[in-house]
């Protein structure tokens, strides 16, 4: 017998029937994209450095000992001449008191051999000593010669060591790194102290080896490099590639110094500068924000959208990467590519297109 149901439970049921089999579709998310533009490469390549002498060098005493006085600080222009740092020179000095008296002892034995030579040759040519006598005095004669100028050349060498007690500057310069103090007892040889000397300045700046090649090819034909400072905003100067590190450092970057002839006045050494490198025009390449980049397993991929604006992941090459952006191949001019938030996409996504608001302007939309 069947039972009666009511009619509001059958009116129920058919709305959770119909629940599960018309799910709800999914909302276009916003996202900020970048349009693929053939003009969008950056037009060029900047790195940053820093201002440095080309000449400059580690300063140390000639001579081991404890430093008395030190007249510089960091910092501080010096001039031609100008004592640095002392040493203690008392047995530097006893040392050439020493040589002196050594050498006069020596010179007094000099004197005598050469008058008792004197004699044997005048005995010798009266013929009362024989040959073997006269050998023996020219031979003891030689001997203290040659003792004396040894012992000249020992005492010239102690009043020399005596000298390089006083650290001099050899020419005039800035005082860049101070590396002892009243009291300390140094080694001969050891850097006690870092001169930039005046002339020339250059910039220092440091790059990956894909870069090196574009300063290399500056070098090679003599192509000027841009120079600007941090501290100097819409000033820039003319700059050389004088000269590329042939192997990388412990960073794994490569060492470029490029001169700079013409310096504005009041540029303290140190100070930050950024070096301009027009980029090579390559078909192909084109520029994206840093934050589009995604990583597909272990390969460089982005988010572009199709005509119906649904996400789809497309692998890309990365050719270099840059300060502000990264320049990659792959990509077609017109497509979209999602700019920001790409971690939080899947494929097949619907996405509501919003113009890049990122800092960088490169061209695109």
């Amino acid at each position: 017998m069947l039972k009666f149901i009511p009619f509001s439970i059958l009116l129920l049921l058919s709305i959770a029937a119909c629940k599960e089999t018309s799910p709800v579709a999914e909302a276009p998310r916003p996202a900020q994209v970048w349009t693929v533009n053939e003009n969008a490469q950056s037009p060029e390549q900047r790195f940053a450095g820093t201002l440095n002498a080309r000449f400059e060098a580690d300063l140390a005493f000639r001579v081991g000992g404890k430093v008395v006085e030190r007249s510089v600080e960091l910092g501080q222009r010096v001039q031609a001449g100008q004592m640095l740092a002392r040493l203690d020179a008392a047995d530097l000095d006893l040392a050439v008191t020493a040589a002196r008296a050594e050498l006069a002892g020596a010179e007094a034995d000099q004197l005598k051999t050469q008058q008792e030579l004197v004699r044997v040759q005048d005995l010798y040519a009266q013929k009362f000593l024989g040959k073997s006598a006269l050998d023996a005095a020219v031979a003891a004669r030689d001997a203290a010669n040659a003792r004396v100028n040894a012992l000249r050349a020992q005492s010239k060498q102690s009043g020399n060591q005596a000298q390089y007690s006083a650290l001099l500057a050899s020419k005039p310069g800035v005082i860049t790194a101070v590396n002892v103090e009243l009291g300390q007892v140094v080694a001969a040889g050891a850097p006690v102290l870092r001169i930039a000397y005046d002339g020339e300045r250059e910039v220092h700046v440091r790059v990956g080896e894909a870069s090196a090649q574009a300063f290399a090819q500056a070098l090679q034909q003599n192509q000027g490099v841009k120079i600007s400072f941090w501290s100097r905003p819409g000033e820039s100067v003319d700059g050389r590639v004088r000269e590329i590190a042939p192997v990388t450092d412990a960073t794994r970057s490569v060492l470029v110094k490029i001169s700079v002839p013409q310096l504005p006045d009041g540029l303290s050494l140190g100070l930050s500068a950024e070096a301009s490198l027009p980029t090579q025009d390559k078909a192909g390449e084109t520029w994206l924000p840093a934050s589009a980049l995604f990583q597909q397993g272990d390969k460089p991929a982005v988010w572009v959208l199709n005509t119906d604006h649904a996400a789809k992941l497309q692998a890309v090459s990365v050719v270099r990467y840059e300060h502000d952006g990264v320049v990659v191949r792959g990509l077609a001019v017109g497509q979209l590519v999602v700019a920001a938030g790409v971690h939080t996409l899947h494929e097949g996504q619907m996405v509501r297109p919003v113009t890049y608001d990122g800092a960088a302007v490169r061209g695109g939309v």
